[in-house]
């Protein structure tokens, strides 16, 4: 008896010896990414088209309406993008806000800059199409220009050389990628920690169905359970969202940052954060985070 029950207490401290060193020398995963703005944003497709990120001021779109610049699944606010000879054309300061960069005019030359961060610099001047990189010749593909106070750069050239993909979308259903904002153009820009671990599918969906099975209770009153095989759906918004919950979900269409999956309405899936948001597409586009906790999120209807 002594000798089984030894055998057991060692195999139980080998175990627990298993998991410690598990914990302690564990690869870590993935380098911490803040959330992004997209809470709280809505954008008007009638006449007057504008933007508006939480209780801030709108900012009117024009019309036609500019095209927007998506960073690491930002929306970017006033990237006044202009198209200069058929390029994309960028404000260095908006660029440089988005690399973590700074600009530094010359003091000799008010048409020489540089734009630098931790691990790459640009010096460019007005009107020239040569330019250093990391001080080493580079030629641009289109002339930087001032209009105004403002330096403009080309977009694609200057993000891939800080080492950021460059994506353009056209926003209809032609898009290789799922746009942030439906017919809309847009540019996406993304470059992640080298250590960060996106999400895969099935986790989004699995993250997602627990947050619907959350938000089922708070809404109607009882816990989500699993309808019987025979039970026939009823029509009241309860046993919609069961039936719904129980045939399962899957990605649609998905970009750098979110996992798009459908369910009424489209909902996001951050894939760095694992944040859920609702997006409903009416007149005005709709971003929310998925509060489970609040009634009425499952009636989301703008």
């Amino acid at each position: 008896m002594r000798i089984r029950l030894r055998k057991e207490v060692y195999l139980v401290l080998a175990v627990l010896l298993i998991i410690v060193l598990f914990v302690v020398f564990r690869p870590k995963s993935s380098a911490r990414i803040a959330e992004t703005n997209i809470d709280g944003v809505d954008i008007s497709t009638d006449e007057e088209k504008y933007i508006q990120f939480g209780q801030n001021d709108k900012i009117a779109l024009g019309n036609p309406p500019r095209m927007f610049l998506v960073a690491n699944g930002n929306i970017i606010k006033s990237s006044n993008i202009e198209i200069v000879e058929g390029s994309s054309m960028l404000p260095v300061d908006v660029l440089s806000d988005i690399i973590g960069g700074e600009v530094k005019v010359n003091p000799q030359n008010g048409d020489e800059f540089t734009i630098k961060n931790k691990e790459t610099k640009i010096t460019f001047r007005l009107n020239d199409q040569s330019a250093e990189l990391n001080d080493k010749p580079e030629f641009l593909d289109v002339l930087p220009v001032r209009e105004g106070k403002i330096v403009y750069v080309p977009l694609k050239q200057f993000f891939e050389y800080f080492g950021f993909n460059v994506k353009y979308v056209l926003g209809d259903d032609s898009s290789e990628v799922a746009p942030l904002i439906p017919n809309f153009q847009q540019i996406f820009v993304w470059k992640y920690p080298e250590k960060s671990t996106p999400l895969t599918k099935d986790e989004a969906v699995n993250i997602l169905t627990k947050e619907l099975k959350k938000a089922y209770k708070t809404n109607f009153g009882k816990k989500w359970t699993e309808p019987k095989e025979g039970e026939t759906q009823g029509n009241a918004p309860e046993d919609e969202m069961r039936w719904k919950i129980k045939q399962g979900f899957s990605v649609k269409n998905e970009n750098d940052r979110y996992y798009v999956i459908p369910v009424v309405w489209d909902f996001l899936v951050d894939k760095y954060t694992g944040k859920v948001y609702m997006f409903y597409q009416g007149q005005v586009y709709q971003y929310r985070g998925f509060d489970t906790k609040q009634k009425g999120t499952l009636a989301f209807a703008g």
